[in-house]
């Protein structure tokens, strides 16, 4: 599956928006699994530390979370098959509408090409989660783009998630995302899906607590969960040889601050263990904010930015890392 061996504009590169999620779910998540995934789950909540405990019971007991919530994960508890709790138990969704504040035309990209900077096309979208068995999970979205003309060779027909991620703090996830040029009925040269360009995420999630929780919070009840995630993307493109290369890794932070109520703000920031795998549209941090509700029967409201964001602004890709490079989704959620 490599290129051809014409070399790619820069400038047309470096606008990639899209192609940054093959490489970095968030999500869960990382963002990009929590945007996508734990949609119909809480955010992480602290664990109650009431104010009588002394300091070393405090510490004792936090040691207890952490060791229950790691001891606990991957758990499948086989004894659920038992319950007849009908076909559609655990199959939820979503339906959604997005909106890039930015809209671009179609690039210029040699022939043969399987990916590319894409064009940021509004789109509706269907997503369905089916939870197996605790929090073993399988999703999946279809996308519908409201200008199909423009619908590049790389823009999904459908995306997959799949693995085991508890919302509980101090557990531990493992998730596998495909963001890729997925098609219900490829044509010739294309295929269903490449299942390598996909990556794996093993994550740790846990909670601020006091006292650091009050350093950080300016509501009385807000409150943050975090995510270690160890990325792993066995296929990616690289732009300085044209071809894909294997082996792109990365870690990430990611941080979701509630405010109060629904309303949040999120970010992830990334560090790449060898920096020379990081392509222009790559972010050096991804951020977000908005109005989310997990539960059935609810709107949900978000601006998100996976751009290729900077540290320093001077060194991001042309056309990448800006406000305007992210986009407003507003989703509508329901269960069976």
């Amino acid at each position: 599956m490599s290129l051809k061996s014409s070399k790619i504009d820069i400038s047309v590169c470096c606008s990639l928006f899209f192609f940054c999620f093959l490489f970095f779910p968030f999500l869960t998540l990382a963002d990009e699994f929590l945007s996508n995934s734990a949609k119909h789950k809480n955010a992480p909540i602290s664990p109650v530390i009431t104010t009588q405990r002394s300091t070393s019971e405090s510490i004792a007991t936090e040691a207890d979370h952490i060791w229950n919530g790691v001891q606990s994960s991957f758990y499948f508890p086989i004894k659920q098959w038992e319950d007849e709790q009908g076909f559609f138990h655990g199959l939820s969704g979503n339906v959604g509408y997005h909106y890039p504040l930015l809209e671009t035309s179609p690039a210029n990209i040699p022939v043969g090409a399987t990916t590319g900077p894409t064009n940021t096309n509004q789109t509706a979208t269907l997503s369905l989660k089916y939870s197996i068995l605790g929090s073993w999970f399988i999703s999946g979205t279809a996308y519908y783009y409201i200008d199909q003309d423009q619908q590049q060779v790389w823009n999904p027909d459908f995306t997959y998630v799949f693995g085991y991620s508890d919302w509980r703090p101090y557990t531990l996830s493992l998730v596998y995302a495909n963001y890729g040029g997925n098609r219900f009925n490829p044509k010739d040269g294309e295929s269903v899906t490449y299942f390598n360009q996909g990556t794996w995420s093993l994550g740790w999630k846990f909670p601020i607590v006091e006292p650091f929780i009050d350093w950080f919070t300016f509501t009385s009840e807000g409150s943050i969960g975090c995510q270690v995630n160890f990325n792993y993307t066995h296929e990616y493109f690289n732009l300085a040889t044209t071809e894909y290369l294997n082996g792109h890794k990365t870690l990430s932070l990611g941080c979701k601050y509630s405010i109060f109520g629904n309303w949040y703000i999120n970010g992830t920031a990334f560090y790449y263990l060898d920096k020379n795998q990081q392509q222009p549209w790559n972010p050096d941090y991804t951020y977000g904010f908005g109005y989310f509700d997990w539960r059935p029967g609810t709107i949900t409201l978000q601006y998100n930015n996976y751009s290729g964001n900077r540290w320093d602004s001077s060194e991001r890709g042309e056309g990448t890392g800006r406000f305007v490079d992210g986009s407003i989704s507003l989703s509508y959620s329901f269960s069976f």
